[in-house]
């Protein structure tokens, strides 16, 4: 007996694919920004979302400073770079934050591992980062465009 499958919709794909199928690095280099600038103005916003006591968000202030630091420079740095007909640049450029993501994706699965922050918040995060990935990967494959 033949099974019948239909056909896979948007609407049936997981949500965060049907946001990296739309999504482009310019996208990811705004809301990259957006978050680092987060990071930085609100410290302690992103630990006690992931679950963090208020006192050891307190303490992690500074190390979320940095990482906000770090994604306001690859955010802006891409976006700059997307802007100039030098796609090597773009790539470059690129490829730091596929690489930044996949550490960051790496760090809270172990997080999440060993109970260091909430699940359900660990999970959206790791999912954030792999998708972030996801299509950083996929605009290197694509060779990036200028936006």
């Amino acid at each position: 007996m033949l099974l019948r499958t239909r056909p896979e919709t948007s609407a049936r794909r997981a949500p965060l694919q049907v946001l990296v199928d739309r999504a482009t690095p310019a996208h990811l280099a705004l809301a990259r920004t957006g978050s680092g600038a987060l990071m930085v103005l609100r410290p302690r916003a992103v630990p006690q979302a992931l679950g963090v006591d208020s006192a050891t968000a307190t303490r992690m202030a500074w190390a979320v400073q940095m990482l906000g630091a770090r994604e306001l420079a690859l955010g802006i740095g891409t976006w700059t770079a997307m802007r100039n007909p030098d796609k090597a640049a773009s790539r470059l450029w690129v490829a730091g934050g596929v690489l930044s993501d996949g550490i960051d994706a790496m760090a809270v699965t172990a997080a999440l591992l060993k109970g260091r922050v909430s699940k359900s918040s660990g999970l959206g995060l790791v999912a954030v980062a792999a998708g972030a990935v996801a299509l950083g990967v996929r605009a290197l494959q694509e060779q990036v465009t200028t936006v």
